[in-house]
């Protein structure tokens, strides 16, 4: 076996099916390996320099946690970004934050409000129209992370880490944000660090409800939706059409 550590950016110590799945899943969210593009055992193993079994295994975690598509025989590859389920993902990832911030905030010490304070800095001085992209979607998720690891608990915390983490993330093809609505996300972001300077959970989390439902819950699902209508259309049927007075 050859030395995974020239060719896999990876953490020492970390088992090897490990390292190729971090890896691969890093390509999948970033959008460097695009939706429908296939994966092949042999390739990966030439690339990495590991043996087929930590490959198998990286892929079937993958294929576990919807990333990837496997067909015995057939094919593995990248699996569609389903933006239905994003949306859905979204919402649990709302209720989450919303809890924590609620049972959490009133008790924020010093240290905690002034790391959130970094952590909207760094959002407000980014380019929000911009927020979509793989780097704006990590400084988001960076934000509500941390109100949900100041709640300890620790379930919440693997499911958010272990399942929608790599969702909330993956880079999905947008448009730029709308001026408005970079307006909108400003100002939510310079009231988010009132809300916290008084301690008010309740607030944080009535904040952060319709901010998720105006910034990404409308639009995947308005997305979803048009993708929905263009299957059809391309397969040949004719979507309903409301007329005045039906």
């Amino acid at each position: 076996m050859g030395d995974i550590s020239a060719s896999l950016p990876i953490r020492p110590r970390q088992l090897i099916r490990d390292q190729v799945f971090a890896t691969l899943a890093e390509e999948i969210i970033s959008g460097r390996m695009q939706p429908l593009e296939e994966i092949r055992d042999q390739d990966l193993q030439a690339e990495y320099g590991v043996s087929r079994t930590p490959i198998r295994e990286a892929l079937n975690r993958l294929a576990d946690l919807g990333l990837i598509e496997v067909s015995t025989n057939r094919f593995t590859r990248v699996a569609p970004v389903d933006l239905e389920a994003q949306a859905e993902r979204v919402e649990t990832a709302v209720a989450m934050i919303g809890y924590c911030a609620v049972r959490a905030v009133p008790t924020y010490t010093d240290e905690q409000v002034a790391s959130l304070h970094e952590r909207i800095d760094g959002l407000l001085v980014a380019e929000l129209a911009g927020t979509s992209s793989r780097e704006g979607l990590s400084l988001w998720y960076a934000l509500w992370g941390e109100i949900v690891l100041n709640a300890h608990n620790q379930t919440m915390i693997d499911i958010l880490d272990g399942q929608l983490v790599l969702h909330l993330t993956r880079t999905v093809p947008a448009q730029r944000v709308p001026d408005e609505l970079v307006d909108y996300m400003r100002a939510a972001l310079d009231q988010l660090r009132a809300l916290l300077d008084r301690r008010d959970g309740v607030g944080v989390r009535d904040l952060i409800e319709p901010l998720f439902l105006r910034s990404t819950i409308e639009p995947l699902r308005a997305a979803a939706a048009l993708a929905a209508a263009s299957a059809s259309v391309s397969a040949g049927s004719t979507p309903a059409v409301l007329l005045p007075g039906d």
